[in-house]
């Protein structure tokens, strides 16, 4: 008898014994060894996940990073951010998932789920992963503003806009973001002044990516009819709007919803968690990871079908040519 409840006991992942750092469970709503079996299972399956699209995270964006940078593709503002956004991948893929699945494999060995919750108060870890995402939302937004004034004013941006202005903008996002995480690890900025600073942040670049993306489909989608009423009635116009810039306008937009899917829900957990002061967001950690990684491992495919010069230079860098 003994035997059979010890090995049914043994089946079952321990509960934490060290419950140092930020907090495991959700108190009072939901059973611990319920929390405790969900942490432990789904460490089971995503951490092997995990690791295989980091890995493809990795190689596809800096293959793309590559092919842009050595390729004979003339780098133009629009491509440029292509190239930031691409480097915030790649640095995720380096740096954050690895000590994200060091600790995760850590947990698993150990065989106690939620053992020890002390990675969030790794610095490197919150550096790395809060610089990813403050910069990928800061070059979000410069493509939004980049790919709208591209369709909308095609001479006027033709003439007017160069790739240093683009540069002078992503280095600024990357200083800002720099900043933020350098101003949450000196502590020198009381915490709910800085918390209000990132939301300051954040919140006017996403409302900034969603107005610019729908003036940028609205844009696009009136010059391709004039154009092609113009050709209808069989006047022959050249079209000011290049097939690079409409290919980049259209990835943008692939790229914006395709985050969106992810930094939705996980703003609404957040705000739910801070609403109601229930940490819903530790339930949606574990899935987090994992979605957020294959969205930047699918960027590179986004990419490579709908950038013919991408497409080509990559191609290219596989062939070794």
């Amino acid at each position: 008898m003994n035997a059979t409840t010890n090995q049914t006991f043994n089946a079952f992942p321990k509960l934490p014994a060290d419950t140092r750092g930020r907090p495991c469970f959700l108190a009072g709503t939901i059973s611990q060894k319920f929390q405790s079996s969900y942490f432990y299972y789904s460490n089971f399956v995503l951490t092997p996940l995990t690791a295989l699209l980091g890995l493809w995270c990795f190689f596809s964006n800096l293959s793309v990073f590559f092919a842009i940078v050595r390729g004979r593709v003339r780098i133009n503002a629009g491509l440029f951010t292509l190239c930031s956004l691409t480097l915030t991948d790649v640095l995720w893929a380096a740096i954050v998932v690895p000590l994200y699945l060091r600790f995760r494999v850590a947990e698993f060995i150990s065989g106690q789920a939620c053992s020890n919750r002390t990675d969030w108060d790794n610095p490197f870890m919150v550096s790395a992963f809060f610089l990813c995402i403050f910069s990928t939302v800061g070059t979000l937004g410069i493509m939004s503003v980049d790919r709208y004034l591209a369709v909308s004013r095609p001479l006027w941006y033709k003439v007017n806009v160069r790739k240093r202005h683009t540069i002078f903008a992503c280095s600024g996002v990357w200083l800002i973001s720099a900043l933020i995480v350098a101003l949450k690890e000196i502590a020198l900025v009381p915490l709910k002044v800085l918390e209000l600073f990132e939301a300051l942040y954040v919140a006017p670049i996403a409302l900034l990516v969603i107005i610019f993306q729908v003036s940028s489909l609205v844009a696009l989608r009136r010059h391709n009819h004039a154009v092609a009423n113009i050709n209808e009635a069989g006047a022959q116009v050249q079209n000011p709007l290049s097939a690079i810039e409409r290919q980049l306008t259209v990835v943008t937009r692939h790229v914006v919803a395709l985050l969106g899917i992810v930094i939705l829900p996980v703003s609404v957990a957040v705000a739910l968690s801070g609403i109601l002061g229930i940490q819903i967001s530790i339930l949606v950690e574990p899935l987090f990871f994992p979605v957020a990684t294959l969205c930047s491992g699918i960027n590179p495919l986004l990419y490579y079908r709908g950038n013919d010069h991408i497409k080509q230079e990559i191609t290219k860098l596989f062939k070794c040519r």
